[in-house]
């Protein structure tokens, strides 16, 4: 535990030290284990935001993007399917003891079969591209 605490240590040093975070209320004696985010920290936490909503909503026809209230009447909650459908299937691996994402281990292996295309697409094209 001791080992947790200097590596969160030195990467809290690391942020501060370099405009990513400062402690809340630094200036009147600070707030314990309670930071803001500093001029490199927003910009960060932008991009990140940016690259999420891409890629989570402009990158799929059937998804659209709202801005809506997380405090709801629980009806809507459970209409939307959050109270009775919502889970995360996921696959029990035996050997190793870990449990895995099922939506995730599609994308990871959609992404070795499109990779191997790309590999095979090159090749042919170096094969017989003298050919033409």
């Amino acid at each position: 535990m001791a080992k947790q605490e200097d590596q969160f240590k030195k990467v809290l040093s690391h942020a501060k030290e370099y405009g990513y975070v400062f402690q809340s209320s630094e200036i009147y004696d600070g707030l314990s284990a309670v930071y803001d985010y500093a001029q490199n920290g927003v910009e960060l936490k932008k991009n990140i935001r940016d690259y999420w909503w891409k890629a989570m909503v402009q990158m799929h026809e059937n998804i659209v993007g709202i801005d809506a209230a997380i405090l709801m009447h629980p009806t809507t909650w459970k209409a939307s399917g959050h109270v009775d459908a919502f889970n995360d299937p996921l696959i029990d691996n035996k050997d190793s003891k870990k449990r895995y994402r099922a939506d995730v281990l599609v994308e990871d292996f959609r992404e070795k079969i499109n990779e191997k295309i790309e590999k095979e697409i090159t090749k042919a094209k170096k094969t017989f591209w003298r050919c033409f």
